[in-house]
Parts: C-alpha cells; sequence; structure tokens
C-alpha cells in the first residue's frame, strides 16, 4: 500500500468530494420487503443506528441532517452494544423502532453482540455491512441486509468514505420511501460548492488551525448541533491521521470545567471553536469572551493557541462538508509535520485483523505479484 498520509492527499483531493455523487455503490436485494413495507407506510418512529468507529460516523450526520430538516423520525446513535444503558426500555421494545447496525467489515465484535443483544427484534433489524461473521449472520437468520458495494475501497482508514456513505444513505431511505429527495441533485450541487468555497480564506484557516496545533493537544468545542456529527468525525481524522491527540466538548460545557485545564498548561493547547452563524448571541459573545481571555498577552497564555472557524452556507450540508473540508487538509498538515508511522493500534485495540495492514498486504500480494 501506498503510505498513510500520500493516500490520505489523494483523498482529500479527488475522493472527498466525489464521494458526494457514488450513491449507487450498494445493494438492498437482501432487505426483506417487510422491512421495507414499514417505512413505506410510515410505521417508522424511529431508527436506532449502532456500531463502532468510522461504520458508525455517518449515522451522526444522518441525525443531525435528518433533525435540522425537521423529518418526523428519531435517530438514535449508540457506540455500544450494552443497550440497557444506552437507550430507554421503550424505545427499544417500540414496534415503531428499526435497528440499523453498522460494520463495514463485518469482522468487528462489538456489532455481532449487538446484533445477538436484540435477538427478539431481528424482524426490525438492518445490517449494514460489506460482508464478514456479520453477514453471514444475518444470511443464516434471514434477517435484512443492506450492502456496500464500494468499487474502490480504502479498507484500512473507512473515514475516507464517509461523504460517499452519506449519499448511499439517502439515496437508499429514498428508495425505502423515507425521505422524498434521493439527493442526487443537491450532492452533485455541493461537491461544486465545496470546490468554490476552497479559497484563499479557507486555506488560511487550513494552515492557522495546522499551525496553533503543532506540539500541541487539540481542544475542539461547538453547539450541540456540531459537536456530535462534525467533531466526532473531525477527531477520528485528527487521531487516526495525523496521530495527534484530540478531544471535543460541547461550547458551555467546555466553558464551565474543561477550560480550568487551561490556566497555566505546561504542554501546548490548541482550541478550535466552531462558530455557527445560527448561534445565538449569548453563546456568540461568550466566544468571543473566551478568545480573548484565552489569547490575551499573558504569561499563562503562552502555549495556547485559538483558532476561530465560522461554519459557512445556507443550510446544514454545505457547513457540514465545507467545515470538514478544511479540518481535513489542517490534518493532513500536521501529519506530515509529525510524520508518525502507524503500528495498527486501532485494529490490534480492536481485535480486528481485518483492517491490520498486514493482512491487507497479505491479500493483496498475489494481486501485485
Amino acid at each position: 500500500m501506498k503510505p498513510r498520509l500520500d493516500r490520505y492527499e489523494e483523498f482529500i483531493e479527488r475522493e472527498y468530494k466525489a464521494g458526494l455523487r457514488k450513491h449507487e455503490e450498494y445493494s438492498i436485494e437482501s432487505v426483506r420487503p417487510e422491512l421495507i413495507s414499514m417505512f413505506r407506510n410510515r410505521e417508522v418512529k424511529r431508527i436506532v443506528f449502532t456500531g463502532m468507529g468510522c461504520s458508525a460516523i455517518v449515522s451522526d450526520i444522518v441525525r443531525g441532517y435528518f433533525t435540522e430538516i425537521g423529518l418526523p423520525v428519531e435517530v438514535y446513535v449508540l457506540n455500544d452494544y450494552e443497550f440497557t444503558f444506552l437507550a430507554p426500555k421503550s424505545v427499544l421494545e417500540d414496534p415503531g423502532t428499526v435497528f440499523i447496525i453498522s460494520s463495514y467489515s463485518g469482522h468487528s465484535k462489538e456489532p455481532l453482540r449487538a446484533y445477538q443483544a436484540i435477538g427478539d427484534y431481528h424482524d426490525r433489524t438492518m445490517l449494514l455491512t460489506s460482508g464478514g461473521p456479520l453477514a453471514e449472520a444475518g444470511e443464516r437468520d434471514g434477517t435484512s441486509i443492506a450492502y456496500w458495494r464500494l468499487r474502490e475501497p480504502d479498507r484500512e482508514y473507512p473515514l475516507f468514505h464517509v461523504s460517499q456513505y452519506f449519499a448511499i444513505l439517502m439515496d437508499m431511505f429514498h428508495e425505502f420511501g423515507l425521505i422524498d429527495d434521493d439527493h442526487h441533485d443537491r450532492l452533485a450541487r455541493l461537491s461544486e460548492e465545496l470546490a468554490a468555497d476552497f479559497d484563499d480564506r479557507a486555506r488560511a484557516l487550513v494552515s492557522e488551525f495546522a499551525r496553533n496545533s503543532r506540539d500541541a493537544n487539540i481542544l475542539m468545542i461547538a453547539s450541540p448541533k456540531w459537536y456530535e456529527s462534525l467533531l466526532k468525525l473531525a477527531k477520528m481524522h485528527i487521531n487516526e491521521m495525523a496521530m495527534v491527540p484530540a478531544s471535543r466538548n460541547y461550547f458551555h460545557e467546555f466553558c464551565h470545567s474543561e477550560v480550568a485545564t487551561l490556566s497555566d498548561p505546561e504542554r501546548g493547547h490548541s482550541v478550535l471553536w466552531i462558530i455557527d452563524p445560527e448561534d445565538d448571541d449569548y453563546t456568540k459573545a461568550k466566544g468571543q469572551n473566551l478568545v480573548e481571555l484565552l489569547t490575551a498577552r499573558r504569561q499563562q497564555n503562552d502555549k495556547i493557541r485559538v483558532t476561530v472557524l465560522p461554519l459557512r452556507g445556507g443550510d446544514f450540508l454545505r457547513r457540514y462538508f465545507g467545515a470538514l473540508d478544511i479540518i481535513q487538509r489542517a490534518t493532513l498538515e500536521l501529519g506530515r509535520y509529525r510524520e508518525v508511522e502507524s503500528r495498527d493500534l486501532i485494529s490490534s485495540a480492536a481485535g480486528n485483523s481485518w483492517y491490520h495492514s498486514s493482512t491487507i498486504d497479505a491479500e493483496f500480494e498475489p494481486v501485485a505479484s
């Protein structure tokens, strides 16, 4: 395989925007007609997504987007399988709840455990995967399965495909009758808008955030709308690609707790504040006050840098994917600066060898030779 950061740069330049147009690379032939009827007959009150890492991250975007457009379907995202502590019993047992268990590889253990934990609800469960033991379990039980059919997947870093995952889910939910618009035109326009939005102003923000984050821990803060959807994925990019410590918190909670750690830090800290033009006046004023506190010329601020990233565009999708584009590009710069070599900690710690570089190299070696 090409080096991690080389592949990442190719993804940013070629695939990030292109993925928004690749809505057809999936199959719902194995989704039971009864489940599709639930959607088409408006019997679905809520969707509970569960999955780990990037396999589930697109569901947070879906949740934020559906909330923004006022779709009358609740969306829950559970990143574990101990459902008793993650969602109310009334939500899990309601016949209007549909479960979507997501694992791109189908080899992660946690989604399999989640599938086993809801054995009584398999008639209203859909697996979202490319294969593996999860698909085998679903095929054995006759459970609905929607298959990712990406033509050029990056096995090691599925987060490269989030824009395409979103396009696919919009097309899929349109096929199910959950939404009226397949989003083909909107996402094609978005691809063009993102290219236009990456102007000198955006380039300056990329350089500023990357420079501020050198040799620093990154603290990202935003309103609830962006905390789950945008900051969760931003943290994945910074952690996995630049391999830099990054955390996230709600803006107001940060001001009531975590900000104390910046009283006189020994290590560098980079604060990224995502500001939404729709934030209320109280939040905007409080944010400006925070920036002034942390950038004032005083010795305790010597190791603190602050970047303000204003969201641009008139709707959720343009704001989301535009901000992510800036964060990804800054992550690439930061990764080039650090040049840390991966030791496959994610696949090793998760116990999923499917993502391990040695497994991938071994599988593709006969093709290469």
